[in-house]
């Protein structure tokens, strides 16, 4: 298989700054005291305190005249900063004169780059040598600097306009963003000297010469007394802290232990000025500077025409409602549309290369794309009215109009299960509708490349007790191999017990890849618990493992994902890489993280948004088996019904019943237990007690019988195949449901067994956890008639720990704890066997207690007990919740045929 195709973005030229108008004379009118003054009789001159006046503005003019000025930026941002930057050349030194009272220099560098359009994807590799002169002119040491960066900038305007990390006061082109390189002076020139810079010659990875310019900013760290660093941390603000806390740790600056706080505080910077005279020793530029940064993950999706799919990889698009998709690729290929879950529905792209697929879901669901055959580039559109159903930080540019077809049906159409297929177009049609494109909201992330000898170093952080892996591993795309190993070996000292190893065998994703063309495996979360003390671990592995550094967020306890991303899933899916604002995880830097960069030991991966069943595609025992408990001494049981969608051509879940408010299309199996028969469970309206109901199939009476009941089932033989049911005699306030499915698709419920939960009578479940198993007790709690805050005390007994400190694990064990929330939070709900004719009402939220491989292998016991506000709650918390609860990850003994339900545990 071919390496990805490269995105193509759309060519952006600076247009050209329009002329600026010539000013208006200005006309003065001296003003007093609101009255406008006038003379008193005839004007004999003019007034020497106006020629006066007249004469000083003409001179400020002329002087203003003078300045040099940077042309118009037509809609850029202003600059936040503007300093003058030195150029490091590769013909001539930068000579930066060094005193003896600084130990280090910061340079911070940027390239200035000639680029037509804005192109944040490509790398600009640059360098420079420093070399060491003491205070008698003697070279003591010299060091060679290799760096690289890219330009942010605002994909879909031209370049010069709107964001920027930097720009030229004058001239066209584009900056780099910046990067910082700390020169330690204190031991090679203790008594001051000189350090004078050169720049290597800048070649791209092609071997082909890069025309740029490297521009300096260069730093001298003085040391601050104990006295001026103990007087400078007081003066700091919460916001300078925290900045100054990320830049060492994961853990907050008040975290920090004193000497690393005071390692923090120990410098300041001062300006260093280069020796000689400007144009003859050196030259300089005025640079406008910006915090703008393309971030880390970006979405690559902004501006990009086409998009790689085949039968190993797949697009994923995320939608709130239907839509017209439009497909383009080449002629004659194939391609294959899953609406969601639906089972997905193939289509030929025709003689133009275009195909129409008409989308009908409802609910918000993930649309995925693949292909017949080898990689081929295709590109995705929709009506204008119709792109902003898509889901993400997406920005839609314009799709390019097709020609019109010569004859009716020139391009296909197809529809995915359950939807109506467009009609083909007639020969006069009227000219099309704008139509934008809907790209796949791609991210692009960092990972870090290990190597056999030389390690990744991470270093723990004071406080920090676990450290996390997120690991992944490359596959070579033309092998056809569907998996790939990751080894890795992480030591923190020189013992044969100071160490930890770990190899797993992880599936290829069709969603990923990395940037140099390779496949990428799924992602495995290892965490790792040092030894007390351990300050620093050495990361080694295969050279085809990649990882990502990562430690738990300090009192953060849930994941909250970023608007427009904050919206409501079903009840067994979740979130793949959307971006969020807080998370329980969070990535750290390694302690040689700049030496790494230099050496290019590092990977960038592109990752699809999408939504997917939780815990689905994580890892190779994605579909994680689960079986349903019941508390101990049988509490008061209710049936929940929970609204869903089932898409045509899915298989039923054993758990759904079909409502039948209104007549309604569905499907009667042909085999099985439930094979030529419909059963129709319903409740009816008091004043229909002693009335009639009836069961119609396809529009005959198929049973009538008694209302003596509030409450029934019914059971009436029908035909395999599509059936259309209707039922009669309930009430205006009666509800009925089959287990049969719907016939096209469409909304269901699903029945979950729940528990009585009060303040007076705790519940508790038993079951056995064996070594290396890794579960999830995931708890449906429901709020009886309204949405209202609940609180749960867990304690989970039998919870020691085992000892993890020579091996990795994959889950941290939380033994006890209070699961606060709020029913209504993941839906609304009915409870069936409740005395109320009200549907809908109830709500429901779901919490999460994880048992870890962290664990002793043996019994446990969880003890859940309902209790009341705490100090500080806004208002009362329930007196009475119904619980329901999945244990995820142990098989459900062999005649448990209960409902199915997913569980997230993606890091």
């Amino acid at each position: 298989m071919s390496a990805p195709a490269k995105r193509r973005e759309p060519s952006l030229h600076e247009a050209p700054a329009p002329p600026r108008p010539a000013r208006p004379p200005m006309r003065v009118r001296p003003a007093t005291g609101g009255f406008v003054a006038r003379p008193s009789g005839p004007r004999k001159g003019l007034n020497p305190r106006w020629l006066i006046a007249m004469s000083l503005l003409g001179v400020t003019a002329f002087a203003l005249s003078l300045l040099p000025s940077a042309p118009p930026l037509g809609s850029a941002l202003p600059a936040e900063d503007e300093i003058l930057a030195y150029h490091v050349e590769p013909q001539r030194d930068l000579v930066i004169k060094i005193p003896a009272e600084i130990d280090a220099v910061e340079v911070t560098t940027w390239a200035s780059v000639k680029a037509e359009a804005c192109d944040a994807a490509r790398r600009y590799p640059y360098g420079f040598v420093a070399a060491f002169v003491n205070e008698r002119g003697a070279e003591v040491a010299r060091h060679v600097y290799d760096l690289e960066s890219r330009v942010s900038c605002d994909p879909d305007r031209p370049l010069g306009e709107g964001e920027y990390a930097a720009r030229l006061a004058g001239g066209a082109g584009a900056v780099t963003d910046p990067r910082s390189t700390l020169l330690i002076t204190h031991d090679v020139l203790p008594q001051g000297g000189q350090v004078r810079l050169r720049a290597k010659p800048a070649v791209g990875a092609d071997g082909a010469p890069i025309d740029l310019t490297i521009l300096s900013r260069l730093e001298g760290r003085y040391v601050r007394s104990e006295a001026s660093r103990a007087l400078y941390e007081q003066s700091l603000d919460a916001e300078e802290r925290r900045q100054m806390g990320r830049r060492a740790s994961a853990l907050g600056f008040a975290d920090l232990p004193e000497p690393a706080r005071r390692e923090l505080l120990r410098g300041w910077a001062r300006r260093l000025e280069a020796g000689g005279r400007q144009g003859l020793d050196y030259e300089m530029s005025r640079l406008l500077l910006r915090r703008f940064r393309m971030p880390y993950p970006r979405a690559e999706g902004r501006g990009a025409s086409e998009f790689v799919i085949g039968e190993r990889h797949a697009a994923a698009l995320n939608f709130r409602g239907p839509l017209s998709l439009d497909i383009e690729g080449p002629p004659g290929r194939t391609v294959r549309v899953a609406d969601g879950a639906s089972a997905p529905a193939s289509v030929a792209l025709g003689p133009l290369g275009r195909a129409t697929v008409r989308l009908s879901r409802e609910d918000i669901r993930t649309v995925v794309i693949d292909g017949v055959g080898p990689d081929f580039g295709v590109r995705f559109g929709a009506p204008e009215a119709q792109a902003m159903q898509q889901i993400g930080e997406i920005v839609h540019p314009a799709m390019p109009q097709p020609a019109a077809p010569k004859a009716p049906g020139a391009a296909p159409t197809a529809e995915a299960p359950g939807a109506a297929a467009e009609a083909p177009g007639a020969a006069a049609a009227p000219p099309a509708p704008a139509r934008l494109q809907t790209p796949p909201d791609v991210r692009i992330v960092r990972y870090l490349a290990l190597d056999p000898a030389d390690p990744v170093i991470a270093r723990m952080a004071p406080g920090q007790e676990l450290l996390g892996l997120l690991i992944r591993a490359e596959i070579e795309a033309s092998s056809g191999a569907n998996q790939g190993e990751a080894t890795v070996v992480a030591r923190w000292g020189p013992g044969p017990s100071e160490r930890a190893e770990l190899k797993v065998e992880l599936p290829r994703s069709r969603f990923e890849w990395w940037n140099d063309g390779f496949d990428a495996s799924e992602p495995r979360l290892a965490i790792l618990r040092p030894p007390p003390g351990v300050e620093r671990i050495e990361i080694t592995g295969d050279a085809r493992t990649r990882i990502r550094l990562r430690t738990i967020e300090p009192g953060v306890n849930e994941t909250l994902y970023r608007l427009p991303y904050r919206v409501e899933l079903a009840e067994d899916q979740t979130w793949r890489y959307a971006p969020f604002d807080v998370s329980t995880w969070t990535d750290v830097r390694a302690a040689n993280l700049d030496d790494l960069e230099r050496k290019e030991r590092f990977s960038d991966l592109r990752e699809q948004v999408r939504i997917e069943r939780s815990g689905e595609g994580a890892r190779s025992d994605a579909d994680r088996p689960e079986r349903i408990l019941v508390p101990e001494h049988a509490p008061v049981r209710r049936r929940l019904l929970m609204p869903a969608w089932q898409s045509a051509g899915e298989p039923s879940p054993g758990d759904a019943w079909t409502p039948l408010l209104a007549a309604k299309d569905v499907r009667v199996d042909a085999e099985g237990a439930r094979a030529g028969r419909l059963s129709v469970v319903y409740r009816a309206a008091r004043a229909s007690l002693g009335k009639e109901v009836a069961v119609r199939v396809d529009g005959e009476v198929a049973l009538r019988e008694p209302i003596v009941a509030l409450s029934g089932t019914l059971r009436v033989a029908a035909e395999p195949g599509v059936r259309h049911v209707a039922i009669e005699g309930l009430g205006e306030s009666g509800v009925a449901y089959t287990e049969a499915p719907p016939a096209n698709g469409g909304a269901i419920v699903r029945r979950r067994d729940v528990f009585e939960l009060t303040r007076g009578r705790p519940m508790a479940y038993r079951f056995r956890q064996e070594a290396g198993e890794t579960l999830h007790l995931v708890l449906f709690v429901v709020t009886p008639g309204e949405n209202a805050d609940y609180r749960i005390r867990y304690r989970v007994e039998g919870a020691k720990p085992a000892s993890r400190e020579a091996a990795f694990f994959r889950r941290v064990t939380i033994p006890d704890g209070v699961l606060a929330g709020r029913g209504g939070d993941l839906t609304r709900a009915t409870l069936w066997e409740a005395a109320t004719e009200q549907r809908g009402t109830d709500g429901v939220a779901r919490s999460v207690i994880r048992l870890g491989d962290d664990l002793a292998p043996g019994e446990r016991v969880v003890r859940l007990s309902l209790v009341g506000p705490q100090a500080g709650d806004a208002g009362e918390t329930a007196k009475e919740v119904w619980v329901g609860a999945v244990l995820v990850g142990q098989e459900a003994p062999a005649r448990d045929n209960g409902p199915r339900l997913w569980v997230e545990d993606d890091p």
